[in-house]
Formats: C-alpha cells, structure tokens, sequence
C-alpha cells in the first residue's frame, strides 16, 4: 500500500516538474552557424521525447533525418508562424541531466528564418504543443505504471491472503490427526495397563521352584518391557496435547492474520480502482 502511494505522489511530482518548464527562445547552431530557435528543456529520456516528436511532427508531411539526433518536414505551407517558412528542423540535444528538443524554422534557400520573420506567438504556441502532447504522454505512461504497480500490490496480498487460508486448512488437519491420536490414547492406554496387570498377577502366583526360575525371569521382562509401553503411551499423549495446544493458538493467530490481510486486499482493491480511473481520464 506505500509503495503505491509512493508511485503516485512521484507521478505528481514528475508531471508536475515537467509542467513548470517553458518554451524558451534564442540562437543554437545550425550546420555551421547560429540561428533563431525555439526549444523546451525536459528531465524526460530522449528516446521517449524522440517517439513523442515523431508523433508530433508526422501530421506536417514527410519526416527526413539530417542526421540521427534531427528531425524535418518540408514543403510546408501556408504556416500560421510564417508565409516564408517551408521546413521546419527540431533537433535533439541531450545530457545525462537534460533533455533539449530545438525547433529551427526554416526558408525555401534552407535558411533559418531571421527573428523579424516569424511569429513569435505563433511560434510559442507550435512549440507549446510538442510540450504539450509530451506532457500528455508521460502523464499516460506515468499512469500506465502506476496501475501496474497498484495490481502487483493487489496480487501479491491476494497471494498472502491464499498463502494464510492454506495454513489455516493444514492446522485443521493437523488438529484433527492430533484429536484422533488423543482419542486413541485412553484406549491405548487402558489396554497396555490390563496387560501390565495380567502380567504382574501371573508373576505373583507362580512357585518359587527352580523349574519355574525361567518362566518367572520372562514375565518379568514382559512387564518391564510393558512398563515402557506405558510410560510411551503417556509421553506421546503429553506430546500430542502440548502440540494441540500449540496448534490451537497458532489457528487463533492465523484467523487474525487473514483478517487483517483481507482488510489490507479491501484497501489495495480501492487503490487499484482509482489507479484504473486515473488512467483512463487521461486517455479521454
């Protein structure tokens, strides 16, 4: 349940970051030489920013790459950022740190337009949507990850929960072979102290005559040997006992460990809900 909320208020805090950044403007280079641009900064990997400006950029025409880290459309007309821009070339700069998306406009000769040429509004709101749909994308991702983290959370306390019922079941069984060995001991018992009895009243009737030294010396070891018989009879029922007894209490902590749990499963049920919900109003 806390990695859950951990997860969430990390989503917040990403998207939250990202949403404080901006559209800046100023010269990068170009080939061989500065030129007016327009360019956000994101703490985003650049291979997502990449698959998100792909996105962005597909709508305009036909994507070319200069080169592995650049991105252009040409042919474009009828822009609202300028009546001189044909091509349109964003590049993909970035630092263990940062991530820099540059947006170049530019003319029919290849050239980046001069500041005087564009829009600068425009220009801003072009940029602001990349921004935007980036946003858009790492709040889904981010979403996305949550509800899957939120699910692990929900199976693996419906995993404790079946893992507890089953010890539950096995301490019934356990306490039912105990209950039964229990229920033969006084039987066990009653039989082993007749015999004993028989033996001791045989032993005590028998002549003291030489011939009968021999039988006598075996009834003696028969009730010995019974005398053991007893004392282990008595021994494993004090044994069964004490671990019914044990068995017992154990059961009484379990119920209230599967208690507990299915209130944990309740929780995690309605987490998961709202994580689900999350997600889905953002792909509205």
């Amino acid at each position: 349940m806390k990695k859950y909320f951990l997860s969430l208020i990390l989503l917040l805090l990403q998207v939250s970051l990202f949403a404080q950044s901006k559209v800046y403007t100023g010269n990068h280079l170009l080939g061989k030489e500065a030129a007016k641009a327009y360019y956000i900064i994101s703490n985003l990997d650049d291979k997502e920013i990449k698959a998100d400006l792909e996105t962005f950029l597909k709508p305009l025409g036909k994507i070319t790459n200069p080169n592995k880290s650049s991105f252009r459309v040409e042919k474009i007309k009828n822009s609202p950022i300028s009546p001189e821009l044909e091509s349109i070339e964003a590049q993909i700069i970035s630092t263990k740190k940062m991530t820099k998306v540059v947006f170049f406009f530019i003319d029919e000769e290849m050239n980046p337009l001069k500041s005087f040429d564009i829009k600068t509004a425009e220009a801003e709101t072009f940029v602001k949507g990349f921004e935007n749909l980036v946003q858009k994308n790492l709040e889904l991702r981010l979403a996305d990850e949550n509800l899957k983290n939120a699910e692990n959370e929900l199976a693996d306390a419906q995993k404790e929960i079946k893992k507890l019922e089953k010890s539950l079941e096995n301490n019934l069984k356990e306490q039912e072979k105990l209950g039964k060995k229990l229920d033969q001991s006084p039987e066990l018992m009653a039989k082993a102290l007749s015999e004993k009895e028989e033996l001791v009243e045989k032993l005590y009737s028998e002549d003291s005559t030489a011939s009968d030294l021999k039988t006598k010396t075996e009834i003696e070891k028969a009730s010995s040997k019974k005398e053991k018989e007893i004392s282990k009879i008595k021994k494993e029922q004090e044994k069964a006992e004490s671990k019914l007894e044990k068995k017992e209490a154990d059961f009484a902590n379990l119920k209230i460990e599967l208690m507990g749990a299915k209130k944990i499963e309740r929780a995690l049920e309605i987490a998961r809900k709202d994580a689900f919900e999350l997600l889905s109003n953002l792909k509205k």
